[in-house]
């Protein structure tokens, strides 16, 4: 068994006193424990200890009888138990950070008052402060737009939003295919990068963004009636005029 397959198997959750018990047995096909010990060059004081971990996992077979033997499963169903061991694994643990997450953004969702004016240097910054205000949304979402389908980090804010049953209202002065299926969309071109988050809260651009700059300015209004009010008759009165997708 060469080092290559002691080290798949390490990686594949086993210990290495394990994955040379299993390499061993792999080649002596059925063995003694003081047998596999010398051959794997497992201490004898582990070895019956690694055996019963690898009977557990369903890797190897005791064979009861005098002497006591022990069997390998086929060296392919054994790689295959690991892996799907591991894809266990990593779906638990997937299912755990999105349980965290989302425990995190609800945390995230408790409001500062007041507004505030912000700059960044990258365009992408700005997506990702406004993609973590698109997930504070409760109720609903209306965006005087411009965005396109490279806006990756927005649409999945939007369709994380959607499957929190948020009403998203776009009119888009660019044409995205990608928004048809997270939003309610029109094309209408407003010349405005804002959103209005259920009704009162704003962010809007402050710089062209689709201008190359040093850096770009953005403001957060957490709680401003007058403004989101004022937007949104804007939204509503242009949303006749758009062009639906």
């Amino acid at each position: 068994m060469n080092s290559q397959t002691y080290s798949l198997l390490e990686k594949l959750g086993l210990t290495e006193y394990e994955a040379k018990t299993l390499g061993t047995l792999f080649n002596l096909k059925e063995a003694e424990a003081p047998q596999i010990s010398r051959t794997a060059q497992v201490p004898k004081t582990r070895v019956y200890d690694v055996l019963e971990k690898l009977i557990q996992r369903n890797l190897i077979i005791e064979i009861n009888g005098r002497p006591k033997l022990y069997r390998a499963v086929e060296p392919q169903k054994a790689i295959d138990l690991l892996v799907m061991g591991k894809k266990s694994q990593f779906d638990e643990l997937q299912r755990e950070a999105t349980t965290i997450k989302d425990t995190l953004i609800d945390f995230d969702s408790k409001e500062e008052g007041g507004e505030k004016v912000m700059k960044v240097k990258d365009k992408q910054d700005f997506e990702r402060i406004l993609g973590q205000e698109l997930l504070k949304a409760n109720t609903s979402i209306q965006g005087l737009t411009e965005i396109t389908d490279e806006n990756n980090i927005i649409h999945d804010a939007l369709l994380r939003a959607k499957n929190k049953n948020v009403t998203i209202k776009l009119l888009n002065s660019s044409n995205s295919k990608k928004l048809k299926t997270n939003a309610e969309v029109k094309q209408f071109d407003h010349g405005l990068n804002a959103f209005i988050i259920d009704g009162k809260k704003v962010v809007m651009a402050i710089s062209d963004f689709k201008k190359q700059k040093p850096d770009y300015h953005f403001t957060i209004m957490n709680d401003h009636a007058p403004m989101a009010t004022a937007l949104t008759h804007f939204f509503q009165h242009n949303w006749e005029k758009g062009k639906k997708y």
